[in-house]
């Protein structure tokens, strides 16, 4: 299928004269694409203020294709801008999302001669180890600014194309480079509207991709009399390069249209797609889920999040006679092997046998399976379910995109002569290649105490709740936040580290309510592994001037509401088999009562009497229960609101502004407790640290209740 004529250029679709002949002319009947305002003459850097012409350029190009999860997933796809003056270039830097780049990070510039220099260095006959860490070094040393910055691993092939270069991976037109008769077929697929298309066979990417690449495009020179402004490689995705940004942008988007066209149109991966998956109200978990998170937990494999793909790609692949045997061969390109594995792990058989299998799989790939295929049964060949599987939102977001894009080319690849799978050498490149270790590193991020745990948090939009969930998301935990405020949530996302906290609007005194929230909790994430109850009220009132209404709207809050919670909890981690922790939060009202105080003293002393019974009742599950009891922490609180102080005040005959000093005085330490010092104790109770600690009430109060 070729370009529509708006796209082609010239009427009749052959473009003539001048302006077919140089990559950054305008085309004839093209709409030129607007770009940034230029500020001539801007040459510093951006740390005085000033944003260089090339960099903005660099800044716009990626943020308009790194949008697009159909264009480039995770880390993937890179861009770059030459400088007016030909001694440098700005490239994206490696490991980063091209979406985020802004004027002081995710970029790297470079002395241009150095970088196209590194293609000539005589290194080709080293180990390929050996080589690509010199390779490594010699890119690094041509780091002008900011100090450190890695660039892009194709920052060399980068050098030798045109002043402006989008790298990007479409989805659409990688289903068709993954075929083996893309060659023959591609040129019919987007035309010839900006040139005859350079195809480049698939070789390893970095230092002899750049080879490849420099000797084809000496080649194409000769044939054509000008470098090439669309490059395409097999197996990996486009290039475009052209004098302007926006006419590169402008032919990067119509290879991409035309790419999309070739699969049947429309999008493969949406463009926010939704970190929680919304369940009806009384909803039951996918229990198959939660049961492949078990397995993937009992066969040694790291915590993490699982769900499965309920996209219309994946529907339709599963669909397809001979999928499972099509989607074991292997992978399709260097992002599909970083982020999703070679191989899938496929779980066939009764479920109890499912743990061997990811043990085995572990031992034969030695790693951890980011897909993981369910047969539909013996006839047919066919799948059943796919999931993905990883350390938390953010990751498996990606896991899905790129793997999106695999089973996009194993559905359209027999269009072309069927699907090209990577062979084991070039796969081991990859698997093995410190530069993609290093992306998916960043990705994953540091190895934090819990990460890879799925948390569930009451009263996660304020005070100490808020708190909690907050420590929970540092020490690596990704916290499902429920709250009966939806509009705070949002607020305390926007706070969060990006994809831990995920908003999940509840009241956790009405029972449909609650099981819809851990309904959304196995289908978004396909288990748990902590629970905190940290949802509850304390209104303060004479014992003769209680209302009863109070009482019992405390009582449903502070111990219903923990009941309800746990329940479903229990029944996820029951389901899941792995264990895990529970915490109540409760108070030291609860050990030493407090005066004019009568349903905070009986729901937080009831609470601690619940946490013990349900220790003796799950702990053969290797389910540990625990109370963190807190003193008085004002920052932040909801319980220590203005007429909560002012009844305090009253009580002990002081004035309001004195009450949180007197507060703090009466314990030994004398000084005031903060949200994150119940959030430690929090950590310390759901990490393995505490592991044979159970049934017991952590007091963190500095001292003013002694437990004996």
């Amino acid at each position: 299928m070729k370009l529509p004529a708006s796209r082609r250029g010239s009427k009749g679709g052959r473009a003539r004269g001048k302006a077919a002949q140089r990559p950054g002319a305008q085309q004839p009947g093209a709409k030129k694409a607007p770009s940034a305002p230029r500020e001539r003459g801007a040459r510093t850097s951006p740390s005085n203020g000033v944003t260089p012409d090339e960099l903005r350029e660099l800044i716009e190009i990626s943020r308009a294709v790194g949008k697009d999860p159909d264009l480039v997933q995770g880390g993937g796809g890179n861009t770059s801008v030459k400088t007016a003056d030909g001694r440098h270039m700005y490239v994206k830097a490696s490991g980063t999302a091209l979406g985020e780049m802004d004027d002081r990070s995710g970029w790297a510039l470079l002395d241009l001669a150095a970088c196209r220099a590194v293609v000539t260095q005589p290194v080709a006959a080293l180990p390929p180890a050996e080589r690509e860490a010199e390779v490594l070094r010699l890119l690094q040393a041509t780091v002008v600014r900011p100090s450190g910055a890695r660039p892009s691993v194709e920052a060399s092939l980068h050098a030798i194309l045109g002043r402006v270069v989008i790298h990007t991976h479409p989805v659409g037109l990688n289903a068709l480079l993954a075929a083996r008769g893309s060659r023959e077929a591609v040129r019919d697929v987007i035309g010839t509207a900006f040139g005859e298309p350079l195809y480049v066979p698939y070789v390893d990417p970095g230092y002899t991709l750049a080879r490849r690449v420099d000797r084809d495009i000496e080649a194409y020179r000769k044939a054509y009399g000008r470098a090439p402004a669309v490059v395409l490689l097999e197996n990996h995705g486009l290039f475009v390069a052209d004098d302007g940004a926006a006419r590169c942008l402008e032919i990067s988007n119509a290879i991409t249209d035309a790419g999309r066209v070739w699969i049947g149109g429309g999008r493969i991966n949406p463009m926010d797609p939704p970190l929680v998956v919304a369940s009806s109200a009384g909803a039951a978990p996918d229990q198959e889920e939660v049961v492949v998170r078990g397995a993937l937990g009992k066969g040694g494999a790291a915590a993490g999040l699982v769900r499965r793909d309920d996209s219309e790609v994946a529907r339709e692949f599963c669909g397809k006679q001979g999928s499972l045997e099509l989607a074991s061969k292997g992978a399709f390109t260097p992002d599909q092997i970083v982020y999703c594995r070679t191989r899938p792990l496929v779980l066939d058989g009764a479920s109890e046998s499912w743990p061997r299998k990811v043990a085995a799989y572990r031992a034969a790939e030695g790693l951890d399976p980011r897909v993981v295929l369910r047969p539909a049964g013996k006839k047919g060949g066919g799948i059943s379910a796919v999931y993905y599987a990883a350390p938390d939102a953010p990751q498996l977001r990606v896991v899905a995109e790129v793997y999106r894009s695999a089973l996009t080319a194993l559905l359209h690849a027999p269009r072309a002569g069927g699907p090209r799978f990577l062979g084991r050498e070039e796969a081991a490149f990859i698997e093995g290649w410190e530069v993609e270790r290093f992306r998916a590193a960043l990705l994953t991020g540091n190895s934090a105490r819990l990460r890879g745990k799925i948390a569930f948090v009451t009263g996660a939009a304020s005070g100490l709740g808020k708190g909690i969930a907050r420590g929970l998301t540092e020490a690596g935990a990704t916290v499902f936040a429920l709250d009966i405020n939806p509009q705070a949530l949002e607020t305390v996302r926007g706070e969060m580290p990006r994809g831990k906290y995920l908003p999940v609007p509840g009241d956790v005194t009405d029972e449909a309510s609650v099981k819809a929230a851990f309904a959304a909790v196995a289908s978004s994430a396909g288990g748990l592994d902590i629970l905190v109850n940290a949802a509850g009220i304390a209104p303060a009132f004479p014992l003769v001037d209680f209302p009863v209404a109070t009482w019992r709207k405390t009582l449903e809050i502070n111990l219903t509401g923990y009941f309800l919670c746990a329940r479903e909890a229990a029944r996820l981690l029951l389901a899941q088999g792995t264990g895990g922790a529970i915490v109540n939060l409760t108070s030291k009202s609860g050990l030493e009562a407090s005066k004019e105080n009568s349903a905070y003293n009986a729901t937080k002393a009831g609470e601690i009497h619940l946490m013990r019974g349900w220790a003796l009742e799950l702990g053969k599950a290797g389910i540990r229960v625990n109370c963190v009891a807190p003193g008085n922490v004002f920052k932040g609180s909801q319980i220590w609101n203005e007429e909560y102080i002012r009844a305090c005040a009253r009580k002990k005959g002081i004035r309001p502004e004195e009450v949180i000093p007197y507060y703090t005085s009466l314990s030994p330490l004398g000084r005031e407790i903060e949200p994150e010092d119940i959030a430690n104790a929090v950590i310390f109770l759901v990490s393995d640290e505490a592991r044979n600690v159970t049934g017991q009430t952590l007091v963190v109060d500095g001292g003013q209740v002694m437990v004996r």
